[in-house]
């Protein structure tokens, strides 16, 4: 077995989260000079300890599970259990591991007790072991991207937890509210409280809640300032803290702002942010990285601007814009329209960020990438001439006071080549997409404050 699965009473909490770290609901076994088990240490139980104020270089003595569950080889080999210690509850949850030991208590072996009941039931052993699933927070995850996000993570089959203040859509947790993997918090993640209390089972948090856009920006600038930094900056700092490896957090492409030269920006390009929103998400992504350790590793994603259907539908954004106008009222009011814009689909965005809790934190861990399509990257104009493409009825209104002048290309090269993927959902299938929900829910109305950021923050 890996020294790793191994620990001594009078090691400090920091190298126990050394080993602990990466590995989704690990155990190390405490074992004396002999190897003799001694009981357990879990993430768990050094996420407690140190919330309830032990330091990082106190031993681990006091806060190691004694009473712990065993099994003795000889006695799994024969399948007869009588001096081993576990319960029922354990063989038939897979997420426990148990220590298996010898005749006198020496560690020889960890498995999960799905492994157990293979060997118990003498079914063909296994080449590869299945692999654990790490436990997910997803802050903000009722919204438009975390909710498709949340709904891809419950068929992959990993354990979901969701703190979300609900501002908009209230019915999209019905979707999730069956699933045994699947918890819902309503509450402010810029509480301190509740970022205490959502942490201390997760492996990986995942931090989309924000206030989007100038509008809705200077409609609540104080809201906006708490959400959009002081919960992240304060979040990065607790998971720092407690030893927590993962934590992705959506910026957006919006902080290289006005690029006149139109070339393509990557992420070691210039940033030139001309909006407040730009400017917070520049300095969020300046506090997770001032928190980063050995350890503690976030990912960074600056999003492009994002399109398509989600169980929470946003139709203040440019392609879901134009669609619905297109579709309703017959016209797509086109300001400017010279200006670049980098897109990407929800689904993809999703799935960019599943492929980032797959992969190893040396390979995206304490990284910043943009996280858009390389075939989408558009002119305004171009999107809307897609529109009249597919709502055939349609024209465009051509107004010439342009109302937001931000103008960048960008290219995703850094996390295709750091994690193999690469966006593939276009605009043209989003518009069909977006013209069969219409036409197949005569009741829909795409024009209700559920549907818009700006205008439901503008009037609270």
């Amino acid at each position: 077995m890996d020294k790793d699965n191994f620990i001594r009473e009078s090691d400090k909490i920091s190298t126990a989260l050394k080993k602990i770290s990466g590995s989704f609901g690990k155990i190390v076994c405490v074992t004396d000079n002999n190897k003799k088990l001694l009981g357990v240490l879990t993430s768990g139980d050094i996420r407690r300890a140190i919330l309830s104020g032990h330091g990082s270089n106190q031993p681990i003595k006091k806060i190691y599970n004694k009473k712990v569950s065993f099994i003795f080889e000889d006695e799994l080999k024969n399948k007869k259990f009588n001096k081993s210690i576990f319960t029922d509850r354990e063989i038939n949850q897979s997420i426990f591991y148990i220590p298996i030991v010898d005749k006198k208590k020496r560690v020889k072996n960890i498995l999960t007790t799905e492994r157990i009941v293979e060997l118990m039931e003498n079914k063909i052993l296994k080449n590869k072991k299945k692999k654990k699933l790490p436990k997910i927070l997803i802050v903000g995850g009722v919204g438009y991207i975390g909710s498709i996000l949340c709904n891809k993570l419950l068929r992959k089959g990993y354990e979901v937890k969701i703190v979300d203040k609900v501002l908009y859509d209230k019915s999209v947790v019905n979707n999730f509210k069956k699933n045994k993997n699947f918890s819902f918090i309503k509450a402010d993640i810029c509480d301190l409280n509740t970022q205490i209390n959502v942490i201390k089972d997760i492996d990986v948090v995942i931090f989309l809640a924000e206030i989007v856009g100038d509008p809705a920006c200077n409609a609540r600038p104080e809201d906006a300032l708490k959400t959009n930094y002081l919960s992240i900056a304060s979040m990065a700092q607790l998971c720092s803290y407690l030893g927590i490896s993962k934590f992705i957090y959506t910026s957006s492409c919006s902080v290289y702002g006005l690029d006149k030269e139109n070339k393509l920006l990557t992420e070691k390009s210039n940033l030139n942010p001309i909006s407040h929103y730009a400017r917070m998400k520049i300095m969020s992504e300046k506090a997770l990285l001032a928190n980063k350790n050995d350890i503690f590793k976030p990912t960074i994603f600056r999003l492009g601007t994002v399109f398509g259907p989600s169980l929470r539908n946003r139709f203040d954004l440019v392609v879901n814009t134009m669609a619905k106008n297109a579709y309703y009222e017959g016209k797509i009011n086109l300001h400017g329209g010279e200006q670049w814009r980098p897109n990407i689909h929800v689904e993809d965005v999703a799935d960019g960020i599943i492929t980032s809790i797959k992969s190893s934190q040396q390979k995206v861990g304490s990284k910043i990438f943009n996280l858009s399509s390389d075939k989408s990257n558009f002119k305004i104009k171009e999107i809307a001439l897609a529109a009249e493409k597919v709502f055939k009825k349609s024209k465009i209104n051509i107004r010439k006071n342009m109302i937001d002048n931000r103008n960048y290309r960008v290219s995703s090269k850094k996390f295709f080549l750091s994690s193999g993927f690469k966006a593939s959902r276009t605009i043209k299938q989003a518009y069909k997409d977006f013209k069969k929900l219409f036409k197949n829910n005569k009741n829909f109305n795409p024009n209700k404050k559920i549907y818009s950021n700006i205008k439901l923050l503008s009037e609270k």
